[in-house]
């Protein structure tokens, strides 16, 4: 699988079997964990953030749920996630945030938490 196409599915993409088919990803081996990681740090150390950028919760607005990892330096990645109040949707969001010191770690964290990886991405199994 190609780079792009991966960081698509990462993102939250999605490939119907006939787009599988046409881009030669059909049929298709597991994917690596350990491959994963690298791939995700390596978006990362670009300087971008992941899977978009960061927007905080306003009252009285929808709130954009799910994790986001914002580079601040080579070796500091910023992780937040935000979702609403589960017992009172009036009430202002709950969030994280938390600190990792190289972009792997943040890496594996979103992968973990956000995508629930080891296990499905999309339809490919992605292995340890």
């Amino acid at each position: 699988m190609d780079s792009n196409t991966l960081t698509f599915l990462l993102k939250g993409g999605h490939l119907n079997m006939p787009e599988r088919t046409e881009l030669g990803l059909w049929p298709h081996p597991p994917l690596k964990f350990s491959d994963v990681v690298r791939h995700l740090a390596g978006v990362l150390e670009s300087g971008k953030s992941f899977p978009r950028g960061w927007k905080p919760a306003v009252p009285g607005e929808p709130v954009w749920e799910g994790g986001v990892i914002e580079p601040k330096a080579r070796w500091l990645y910023v992780y937040r996630a935000q979702r609403h109040h589960p017992l009172n949707p009036t009430r202002f969001a709950e969030k994280i945030e938390k600190l990792f010191f190289s972009s792997k770690a943040a890496a594996r964290y979103y992968l973990k938490w956000d995508l629930s990886l080891p296990g499905n991405l999309d339809g490919w199994k992605v292995v340890r």
